[in-house]
């Protein structure tokens, strides 16, 4: 306050200070949350010891926790162990990512750029030029995130390991993509298949344009239509999750940023620009991938492009 404040503004100053100060003595204890629908997420947290209502995201930290001498969680990760079960493990990959028609892709760009340089130069980029990708740039991208890189064979005990880990080898993450501007592939929606190292379509450009609707960010926000593709991935959290319950999810998510890490770093060392994207309608997305969004889901996304 200063010092040449009239005796009426000082007046006015201490009646308003006094009022903060009656009102904030009874923010913790006033269970004023009840009395709207509406509750923005700060104050779902602020109000969160008052108000008995669903907290999801908390219970499924509480929900995946692993606890000493679990012995459901013992036997279901002990029945992996077994023939038949390594067995069906080998097998994963090749239940059905197959769409209308495939799309054999051309040989990688070799990555000349050290790992140390392509951290130090990865950004978020949002700004694209709206120029065609050429299509072995995006192969090089896939194969950098989900690709087969050994086996399968006795070596890998019949398992077909990739670029990216995974809890117990089980790969619950897939990579579909909405083709936007990619030179040698029509605009449609297609699924990466690691096994055949094929692009599957599974959508013309009516499954794209739903993808774009669904974006949540506006594009002066991310330059989205001038991009090349957008990157989606989709897990089936039950491959993960029969064999480690609930803990499994949390497999699945990181699972799906390290899918997201290498494709950065990738298009790093390519020149290309990428960014994360978490802003999208989860429903209009499924509706446009034709995925049912519990036990197939998006989990995640990732927009690529040439930056402007």
């Amino acid at each position: 306050m200063p010092a040449e404040a009239s005796d009426d503004a000082r007046g006015r100053y201490v009646s308003a200070a006094s009022g903060a100060v009656f009102g904030n003595s009874f923010r913790i204890t006033e269970p004023w949350l009840r009395s709207t629908a509406f509750r923005a997420f700060a104050a779902r947290h602020d109000g969160s010891q008052l108000v008995a209502e669903p907290r999801p995201a908390e219970e499924f930290l509480v929900s995946s926790r692993l606890r000493r001498r679990d012995v459901e969680f013992e036997a279901s990760v002990a029945g992996y162990f077994t023939e038949p079960s390594a067995m069906m493990v080998a097998l994963g990959g090749l239940e059905g990512l197959q769409g209308t028609r495939a799309t054999e892709l051309p040989d990688s760009v070799e990555l000349r750029m050290s790992l140390e340089e392509a951290v130090r130069r990865r950004r978020s980029v949002r700004s694209y030029s709206g120029d065609a990708t050429p299509l072995h740039y995006l192969a090089t991208l896939l194969r950098t995130a989900c690709g087969i890189t050994a086996g399968p064979d006795e070596s890998t005990g019949g398992i077909a390991l990739r670029s990216t880990p995974s809890g117990g080898a089980l790969y619950p993450v897939a990579v579909h993509l909405a083709a936007l501007n990619v030179d040698g592939l029509d605009r449609a929606t297609y699924v990466y298949d690691p096994r055949g190292d094929l692009l599957w379509e599974t959508g013309d450009a009516t499954g794209v344009d739903g993808v774009l609707s669904a974006m949540a960010a506006p594009d002066e926000a991310t330059m989205t239509a001038n991009a090349a593709a957008l990157l989606l991935l989709v897990a089936r959290p039950w491959r993960a999750m029969r064999k480690y319950g609930d803990r499994g999810m949390r497999h699945v998510f990181l699972e799906a940023g390290t899918i997201a890490e290498h494709m950065h770093l990738a298009a790093a060392a390519l020149g290309l620009g990428t960014v994360d994207c978490a802003g999208l309608y989860d429903d209009e997305v499924h509706d446009a991938l034709a995925v049912d969004g519990v036990y197939e889901a998006l989990v995640h996304a990732v927009v690529v492009g040439i930056p402007a």
